[in-house]
């Protein structure tokens, strides 16, 4: 039987998450890659090595996650998080920034854009696993917070409905 779930630091991921890895050092692409496979997703991992290709891969594929490095051949990963941002089918992905700059600046800067994570090379893979479970951890309390906001709306809509029914009833006394 498939695995349903895993459990990784205390939180329940699907394992078959779609990822797209964007990084031009092939080496360091291939290895985040085989971390996470050893960490258990057994769903498609794409890789890219430039924004252009990453672009393709998010218009002709279902990805549910993605790793970009900071600097790549043709652009900044926080230019390719600025338009994934602005994507509707994509503006809620888990999005990690993977970058040797450990500068203040360029973590608010890609804060501001909408990252969910920022790892800072170089790392192992418990870092690795760390931030990428920080980055979908982000974005599942976004989904819990638009839950209980859709749940509290529910909630008045039935409150306002009765009221309304109770109104029509006196208008018929």
């Amino acid at each position: 039987m498939a695995q349903e779930f895993l459990f990784l630091q205390g939180i329940h991921i699907h394992p078959k998450l779609n990822f797209l890895i964007i990084d031009d050092e092939v080496i360091l692409n291939d290895m985040l890659k085989d971390f996470l496979i050893n960490l258990g997703f057994t769903g498609e991992i794409h890789q890219a090595y430039t924004i252009e290709e990453a672009k393709n891969e998010l218009k002709t594929q279902h990805i549910d996650y993605i790793l970009s490095d900071w600097n790549l051949p043709d652009g900044k990963g926080v230019h390719l998080l600025k338009a994934v941002r602005k994507s509707e089918k994509y503006q809620d992905t888990p999005f990690l920034m993977i970058s040797a700059n450990d500068d203040v600046e360029s973590m608010l800067e890609s804060s501001k854009l909408g990252v969910s994570e920022y790892l800072v090379k170089p790392f192992d893979i418990d870092d690795f696993e760390k931030k990428v479970l920080e980055g979908y951890k982000y974005h599942l309390v976004k989904e819990e917070q638009f839950i209980l906001q859709l749940k509290e709306r529910v909630s008045f809509l039935e409150l306002e409905n009765k009221m309304l029914k109770e109104e029509i009833a006196n208008l018929k006394r």
